[in-house]
């Protein structure tokens, strides 16, 4: 069953387009019933239907009406009253005709803010006393029960219409909750539709919120959130809105707003806040849904975060030629892996694993690097479906290796942190092995350190899942950036991969290989040194114990079938 969602912008001009034509078709019977002549009847028949067909066209363009043309509506409704009115035949009549004036409050008090209900309502009083002023036969008493009546219904109406409207606002920060977020979002997609014109995205998040909370209580995490929506909502001013959509996160949706522009008014809000924050930036693109609109500005603040926290992120929403090029690679399993191998070194550079690397075939029209690759595919939405035919090649070429070398080895599998924080992703890594029949103790799955923050609760119970099962973790790219004990000892891993940085260096390499030998041992990791390149660098890992090597030395990454038999 398909479900069909209104948008907020729908709403109102429905709203505004049943009023009007609810309005004239009142007006149309009211002529017809009217004991007066045809001449008398004629005007009012004449307004009540130009309302009614004023009503559906405003129906059929409500996409593309601002909030000010609703002002406009209202105030021609009133002015159309009126003039209906003063064609009245009788006292009786006109009397009768002024009680539509309470549908004008009740509607200005559902679609305008309390300022715009009250001037709509002042208006229309100071309308029936002005018609009693030029109206001879109209009496100032017969319209006090018509005033009396837009008063109360107006400010009844506007009452409900503000307790209605706290189901969506945050009570904590005052600004937008999700559900509000939501509703905004579908009103302002609907608008750069109709209008053509740019929408962009920013999703905020405080650092290590969930650190400082511990720290210092909840009591002052939540006046930190209340300076912030403070601070941020003073920065935006009228220029777009603010929601709370998580515990420390926020949005803010700019309308009419370029990618670019988004990111220097997100560099302006980080700067608004005390502490650090960090940013995402997307804009909407035609076609989008609203869970690929917002994933890629998701994907924009966790690629912020991952790389060291305190900056903005822009996923563009731009080359798509590229992206349909990936997809169509992956469904068609158009797409290489090649494979290099790990060495011990203490049994003559045996091969004991091989690393799976993805290759964007040169068959294929348009060149990217195995990192360009990857990026896009985790902007994208993609990198699910990428890993899982990574994961499925490599087995495969694994059992290749396997039967051309005569021996075992383990595969190991670079995977996103995006990955990771699917529920999903270790029962799909094991439906994988029994499909491809490799098992979990042959497969290692490498993660960087960043990818396994100490808050990414889901991450580490989808490897804790994993490991349970045989599979090996390896913390990729260790002794690059930032590294620690305490981390090493809370994080899932059997495996520690040594970044090539720390065997190229040239100055402090003894010290630090002697440093991550003793890590290894206090922990009970394995050791595996990438970017070994000459005889000298291999010499010295095994002066400090290191047995696992791999790099140009023993071999550039190479097809399956090109590894020699034993």
């Amino acid at each position: 069953m398909r479900l069909f969602t209104l948008s907020r912008h729908d709403v109102t001009g429905l709203m505004t387009a049943g009023f009007w034509i609810t309005l004239g078709l009142a007006g149309v019977l009211f002529a017809l019933l009217l004991p007066a002549s045809p001449a008398a009847r004629l005007p009012i028949l004449v307004g009540a239907v130009s309302t009614t067909v004023a009503g559906a066209a405003i129906a059929a363009f409500r996409a593309r009406l601002p909030q000010s043309a609703h002002v406009v509506f209202l105030v021609l409704a009133i002015g159309a009253m009126a003039t209906m009115i003063s064609f009245g035949p009788s006292m009786t009549s006109q009397a009768a005709m002024t009680a539509l004036f309470t549908c004008v409050a009740c509607h200005a008090s559902l679609i305008l803010r309390w300022k715009g209900a009250a001037t709509i309502i002042a208006l229309t009083e100071i309308t029936l006393f002005g018609l009693t002023l030029v109206l001879r036969d109209l009496p100032f008493w017969a319209t006090i029960p018509t005033g009396t009546s837009v008063v109360l219904i107006g400010v009844a109406t506007a009452g409900l219409r503000t307790i209605a409207s706290q189901a969506a606002i945050d009570p904590l920060t005052g600004v937008r909750n999700r559900r509000g977020f939501d509703l905004e979002i579908h009103t302002q997609m609907a608008s750069a539709a109709a209008s053509n014109q740019p929408l962009s995205l920013i999703l905020l998040d405080l650092d290590r919120f969930k650190s400082v909370n511990d720290r210092h209580g909840h009591a002052f995490g939540d006046r930190m959130l209340s300076e912030a929506a403070v601070a941020w909502r003073k920065e935006l001013g009228l220029a777009g809105l603010i929601a709370r959509v998580g515990g420390d996160e926020f949005a803010v949706l700019l309308p009419g707003v370029s990618e670019g522009e988004a990111l220097h008014i997100a560099e302006r809000m980080r700067a608004a806040v005390q502490g650090h924050c960090s940013a995402g930036i997307t804009s909407w693109r035609p076609g989008d849904s609203v869970s690929l609109f917002i994933g890629r500005a998701d994907i924009g603040l966790y690629r912020s975060k991952n790389s060291g926290r305190g900056q903005s992120t822009v996923e563009s929403a731009q080359n798509s030629q590229v992206i349909d090029n990936i997809r169509h690679a992956i469904e068609r399993r158009d797409l290489d892996v090649h494979l290099q191998p790990i060495v011990r070194i203490s049994q003559g550079n045996r091969v004991v694993a091989v690393e799976a690397l993805v290759r964007w075939p040169d068959r294929n029209e348009i060149g990217l690097t195995p990192e360009e690759l990857v990026r896009t595919a985790e902007d994208n939405g993609l990198i699910s479906d990428l890993g899982q035919l990574v994961l499925e090649l490599a087995c495969a070429g694994g059992r290749v290796v396997k039967s051309r070398l005569g021996e075992d080895i383990s595969v190991t599998v670079n995977i996103s942190g995006l990955e990771l924080v699917d529920p999903g992703y270790a029962a799909r890594v094991e439906q994988t092995l029994r499909r491809t029949g490799w098992t979990a103790g042959r497969l290692i799955l490498e993660v960087t350190e960043r990818d396994l923050e100490a808050d990414s609760v889901e991450a580490i119970r989808q490897l804790s899942k994993l490991r349970a099962e045989g599979v090996r973790i390896a913390i990729d790219d260790f002794g690059k950036g930032y590294s620690s004990l305490t981390r090493v000892a809370s994080l899932p891993c059997d495996i520690l991969k040594v970044d090539r940085e720390v065997i190229s260096t040239s100055t402090g390499v003894h010290q630090l290989l002697n440093a991550i030998t003793a890590v290894g041992k206090a922990f009970e990791l394995e050791v595996v040194v990438e970017g070994v390149e000459t005889s000298e660098q291999a010499d010295r890992l095994a002066a400090h114990g290191i047995d696992l090597a791999q790099g140009f030395l023993y071999s550039m990454p190479k097809p399956a079938s090109e590894f020699v038999t034993a």
